[in-house]
């Protein structure tokens, strides 16, 4: 049977599966079941055979769907997720306002929250193997559709998935660039410095020590000396298309900057308490302990420098990059068919990518690895407007048809 990918993809869209972390830190899910009610359910209207899976993330069921056919010797996972960034509407598109979970279609166009990132990849994988099935003939791959939740929050879904004994012999994260191959992602360390004061009225700032004035300090500190050092490291892996560097570069943000919990906003009052909020990126093949052990080296350099009291707490994930090169050049000729089988011009670029993607925790099972999806540099993903061009939809089941087949047409 083959499916409408636009109307397919519409419905998926209307199911409202935000997630998000509350200040507290405890994850919010939202509609989780109805949303992989709704995948198992388009793989069931398209032929397949779907297992929906209870998987159990901190105290709660977090249902992953995965749907397969009969293939060659060894299984091929393409990942996506059904969960979305949270969006308030209406959005504005050519005049027209809409319910961002209520997409518009316009102009070769899907717009909606999730119509890119990444339940374009659900339907498109879905699709690929209802068709496969159908048309019969030789497969390299046991192909194998794997939709998890929680990938906005740090991947969740698909650690708790492998964690729970499930296992590919290789994997496609469908959740990535339509422009290029990703052939590694980078690493992400992100965290907390506070830097403590001594409270006090704003009329009266000799008697206090003003931490607000202390950040601003630390923050102009590390974009001056820590940030050119990390800029300068270099990955031996190509960047993205348009990219400012030709190689993948470590990147280093400030990205929030708040009182502690606990403090009031007074414009006359001194705090006791700042906090900034930093991202480090690391490069996909960099370790993330010592990378963490430079970033805690260089804060305290600087609070001694400048007689400030901190505080540093940071966490993180390690990037990954594709160690199966016989895997990466089947992929490439996929991909590189699949623009021609929809007219699609250009050529189909290799790079690694400069955000991270749930490769990671394949790659640390030893599964090889790479990426390629329908979300292009213009799609607005987790921003207004969020869309997905239809052709794209229809070259990401070609991919991943040709991808099953070894990366030849059949």
């Amino acid at each position: 049977m083959k499916a409408d990918l636009v109307e397919e993809l519409v419905r998926l869209v209307r199911v409202r599966s935000e997630v998000y972390v509350t200040e507290t830190g405890a994850v919010k899910r939202c509609n989780y079941r109805e949303a992989a009610e709704a995948v198992k359910g388009l793989a069931e209207r398209l032929g397949l055979s779907a297992e929906l899976v209870e998987l159990e993330v901190g105290g709660e069921k977090v249902p992953a769907v995965i749907a397969g056919i009969d293939g060659g010797g060894q299984s091929l996972a393409f990942v996506s997720h059904y969960d979305v960034v949270p969006a308030r509407g209406p959005w504005l598109v050519e005049g027209r306002a809409f319910d961002p979970f209520d997409p518009l279609v316009l102009g070769g166009r899907v717009y909606g929250r999730g119509a890119a990132d990444d339940k374009s990849a659900i339907v498109a994988s879905l699709a690929a193997l209802a068709e496969l099935a159908e048309e019969g003939g030789p497969l390299k791959y046991k192909p194998v559709v794997v939709v998890t939740g929680d990938e906005e929050v740090g991947g969740l879904g698909v650690r708790a998935l492998l964690g729970s004994g499930y296992r590919w012999d290789k994997a496609v994260i469908l959740d990535a660039g339509a422009e290029y191959l990703s052939v590694g992602a980078s690493g992400v360390a992100f965290g907390w410095v506070k830097v403590r004061g001594r409270s006090g009225h704003a009329g009266y700032p000799h008697k206090a020590v003003n931490p607000v004035e202390g950040a601003i300090k630390l923050a102009y500190h590390m974009l001056e000396t820590y940030k050119p050092r990390r800029a300068a490291k270099l990955s031996k892996l190509s960047a993205p298309p348009g990219s400012p560097l030709p190689k993948v570069w470590g990147r280093f943000s400030f990205t929030i900057m708040k009182l502690a919990p606990g403090e009031p906003e007074k414009h006359n009052r001194i705090p006791g308490e700042a906090m900034l909020g930093f991202d480090v990126r690391l490069l996909p093949e960099e370790d993330l302990d010592e990378a963490l052990a430079e970033l805690y080296a260089h804060f305290s350099e600087a609070a001694a420098k400048l007689g400030l009291d901190i505080e540093v707490a940071a966490q993180g994930q390690r990037g990954w990059y594709a160690k199966d090169e016989g895997f990466v050049r089947e992929a490439l000729e996929a991909a590189r068919g699949a623009y021609r089988s929809v007219g699609l011009e250009g050529e189909v670029a290799v790079a690694a990518e400069l955000g991270g993607n749930d490769g990671t925790f394949f790659d640390a099972a030893g599964i090889p690895v790479v990426a390629f999806g329908a979300i292009r540099s213009e799609c607005n993903v987790h921003s207004e407007n969020e869309f997905v061009y239809a052709r794209d939809l229809a070259m990401l089941k070609e991919f991943v048809k040709l991808l099953a087949r070894g990366g030849k047409r059949g």
